[in-house]
């Protein structure tokens, strides 16, 4: 008796690498031949039969290869994603080495002496803004106290323009006063109602694949497992961000223009890009 028929007669849970394993050898398949079906390396399938998901990056790319895996060799696909999703979402165990300080409370003496400085600087200030303040009230209530000098009928200065004496001119306001009625009332801003032209995004499926879809303001369009043969079509605000799970088995299309993926998009299997504005695709950074 092996291993995993003595684990499931004894009862005892069985890993997710250990279901896969089991489920590759009741197909009768070697780890060369499942890995040549799938179109993967080898290594994958031997990191998901370990229960070594670090090995494959990201946590998109081990759902996307085990849950394509498990169907596979005939084992639950969503259960086992949905076991790997929570054991990747488990709380690290607390680092014991890591002893917090206690923090050192600072002597309130210690604020006693700025804080008098900072009184008297402000008490100083006030004090000159009065005297300025006053000083200048002063020069300003004294000009306009200034009496008007009045022309006297008969003065020699006054009758003969020849004499060069200047005829003193009463002072008046010139500035003129606009009613409040007729001041022109603030124009309230007008909005902008451009409408905002969506990307319009098509991807056909020829192998299965990981799909995420993310608008411009990072709102999730398709998150989920594409099958072969399938054709999904997504409309968002642009730039879109995209990331696929197997970039070969995916043709991208915008605004209804074939589009290539650039190269240097494409990581191993995977592919992360964005869709401009323009329908152009580029590299996500």
């Amino acid at each position: 008796m092996d291993e995993t028929v003595a684990q499931e007669v004894s009862g005892k849970p069985r890993s997710i690498g250990e279901r896969l394993r089991a489920g590759r050898e009741r197909s009768g398949l070697s780890i060369a031949a499942a890995a040549e079906k799938l179109h993967l390396d080898s290594k994958v399938i031997e990191a998901l039969e370990a229960d070594r998901f670090a090995d494959l990056g990201a946590s998109v790319y081990v759902r996307g290869h085990l849950r394509r895996y498990a169907d596979f060799v005939g084992e639950p696909g969503a259960e086992l994603v949905n076991s790997y999703t929570a054991r990747d979402a488990r709380p690290a165990p607390p680092d014991l080495t890591q002893i917090p300080h206690a923090e050192r409370r600072s002597d309130p003496r210690r604020l006693v002496t700025p804080l008098v400085g900072l009184g008297c600087a402000a008490v100083l200030l006030v004090a000159i803004w009065w005297v300025l303040a006053g000083s200048r009230s002063g020069n300003a209530d004294s000009a306009s106290t200034l009496p008007t000098p009045l022309i006297q009928p008969g003065d020699p200065a006054n009758s003969n323009p020849a004499s060069g004496a200047a005829t003193p001119v009463a002072l008046s306001s010139s500035t003129p006063v606009i009613p409040a009625d007729k001041v022109p009332a603030a124009q309230p801003k007008r909005e902008d109602t451009t409408p905002v032209r969506e990307t319009r995004l098509k991807l056909d499926l020829t192998n299965d694949s990981w799909i995420e879809v993310y608008d411009s303001r990072d709102q999730k369009l398709f998150y989920d497992v594409a099958s072969a043969g399938s054709v999904h079509a997504v409309s968002g605000r642009g730039p879109l961000r995209v990331v696929l799970g197997n970039a070969a088995g995916v043709s991208v299309e915008v605004d209804g223009q074939a589009r290539e993926i650039p190269a240097s998009a494409i990581d191993g299997e995977g592919a992360s890009f964005v869709v401009n504005r323009s329908g152009s695709l580029a590299r996500a950074r």
